[in-house]
């Protein structure tokens, strides 16, 4: 570590895969520690961030717990059974959380997926320390959206990664969030030359226009509106290849039901990749990064094509209206409008000029707005603000532990930059 920490943080982790998440922890630690933030990762066993995280020499503390988790039910929404199961492996995730955050001595917990916010809170609770969540995804306007609301609104500071995320939350939770925009490394992630050997490997035809889809393998991610898109495309592009980069979902239906997909409709001129960590290289040899997904908060394959100086074109769902301006940064077609897809893709590349300006736009934009660097400030900046905050109140109660008074329960309040 380059500075003395000033903050220790309890990550709670939960996630059973490496998402995006999981993978904002492991990217953050090493920004974080040069900031004097000192954070100890708390998963189950058998954990894949936990993995990668000692890879790295970290502290890491088991949190006893199954990875897997859901509320639904195969044959049916809503599960009374699997609800209360649930429930009630929160609240004893939260009890270990609470034990582990005292008996490691940290200032505060945070946490980044949704089934660790509310053990996050609850545990923050028990142990009288301020819990800091972390949004990735938009909030849906059902009875579970209001309970993360209220989730929301009992922690200490939220960070929503996008404008859009916040605004997904009830009014009356959405004014206990900060945005604070995911970032890239603008050094790592730059324009380059093509490696030849890469875009061989992306296409059966490497001298062919290569479209990119840096996506999970699930239905939900609008993969196949991709796969529609290249299939329509005019017969002066007919023999354009379409590259998939990224892990399958858990559901092992999604990435078959892809592929019959794009079989049927591509051939061989679709290649699914698998996940890669590559994805500078893979873009760099690709001619345009093309996004349908609704799912993410602000959508980082967008910002790393934009870094390397590639074009992009996106359905405006959730986040991206804030990091592609059309015309300027990117192309946007019309919400889930396949044909005009296609013309958006036919247009990058069919028209040199206009993609060597979206290209240099875009990569000004990313280097000024949207760094790494920048992301790390922040985010130390407010955990830095609740320890100081919640260092002041627990010296205020060890110096009254002796007061005949009952103790009242402390609820912290945001810190700088959170009202």
């Amino acid at each position: 570590m380059d500075k003395q920490p000033v903050t220790r943080v309890l990550v709670i982790e939960q996630g059973a895969g490496l998402w995006e998440s999981q993978r904002f922890v492991l990217r953050m630690a090493p920004l974080l520690e040069r900031r004097g933030v000192e954070q100890i990762l708390a998963t189950p066993p058998g954990s894949p961030a936990a993995a990668a995280w000692q890879v790295a020499g970290r502290e890491h503390a088991t949190l006893p717990g199954p990875l897997s988790r859901t509320l639904r039910h195969p044959d049916r929404p809503r599960d009374r059974a699997l609800t209360a199961r649930e429930t009630g492996r929160t609240v004893a995730t939260a009890a270990r959380a609470a034990q582990l955050a005292r008996r490691l001595d940290v200032d505060v917990l945070q946490a980044n997926s949704h089934w660790s916010h509310l053990a996050a809170v609850l545990a923050a609770a028990a142990c009288r320390r301020p819990a800091l969540l972390v949004l990735h995804e938009e909030n849906d306007p059902d009875l579970v959206g209001r309970l993360r609301g209220a989730v929301v609104r009992a922690a200490a500071g939220s960070v929503a990664v996008s404008d859009a995320v916040a605004s997904s939350l009830p009014p009356w939770a959405a004014g206990r969030t900060v945005v604070v925009r995911s970032g890239v490394d603008t050094d790592r992630l730059r324009p380059g030359p093509v490696d030849p050997a890469v875009r061989a490997s992306l296409s059966t035809d490497p001298t062919a226009p290569l479209v990119l889809v840096v996506s999970r393998l699930d239905q939900r991610w609008g993969i196949d509106a991709v796969i529609r898109a290249v299939a329509a495309l005019p017969q002066h592009l007919a023999s354009t290849r379409l590259a998939v980069a990224g892990a399958p979902s858990a559901d092992p239906s999604s990435p078959a039901s892809l592929r019959r997909l794009g079989a049927e409709l591509l051939g061989d001129r679709v290649v699914f990749l698998g996940p890669r960590t590559d994805v500078g290289d893979l873009l760099r040899a690709s001619d345009v990064l093309v996004l349908t997904s609704s799912l993410e908060g602000l959508p980082r394959c967008v910002l790393e094509a934009q870094a390397c100086g590639r074009p992009v074109v996106c359905f405006p769902s959730t986040g991206v209206p804030e990091i592609v301006t059309d015309q300027a940064t990117g192309l946007i077609a019309r919400p889930d409008d396949i044909a005009d897809l296609s013309d958006k893709i036919a247009q990058v590349l069919d028209n040199g000029t206009l993609a060597d300006l979206l290209r240099a736009r875009a990569r000004a934009n990313v280097v000024a707005q949207h760094t790494l660097a920048a992301q790390a400030d922040s985010l130390a900046g407010i955990l830095v603000g609740l320890t100081s905050q919640a260092g002041f109140r627990r010296r205020r109660r060890r110096s009254h532990s002796r007061a005949a008074a009952p103790r009242r329960h402390n609820r912290y309040q945001p810190a700088a930059g959170l009202q």
